[in-house]
């Protein structure tokens, strides 16, 4: 059976979205991750919060600036 994009997320009470982009910080524990620990940051939150890793794949973003910005994307969620 074909999942469609509406029920791929059912059953998870939160989402999480990391990105190449940029650092960020743990939602849970405030832990800081910098730009370049994208997989460290994936993994956090799968060993210490019970994530399930839902999707990894890629997006576009126009800058102006440099042309078109290619990132790497997780979308973790539980």
């Amino acid at each position: 059976r074909k999942m469609t994009k509406t029920n791929q997320l059912i059953g998870f009470k939160e989402i999480v979205h990391v990105t190449t982009e940029y650092g960020k910080t743990c939602t849970h524990c405030n832990e800081q991750f910098d730009i370049g620990e994208f997989a460290s940051f994936v993994n956090h939150y799968i060993q210490e919060h019970n994530f399930s890793l839902i999707h990894v794949g890629t997006e576009t973003l126009e800058n102006t600036e440099k042309g078109n910005v290619h990132n790497t994307v997780a979308v973790l969620g539980k």
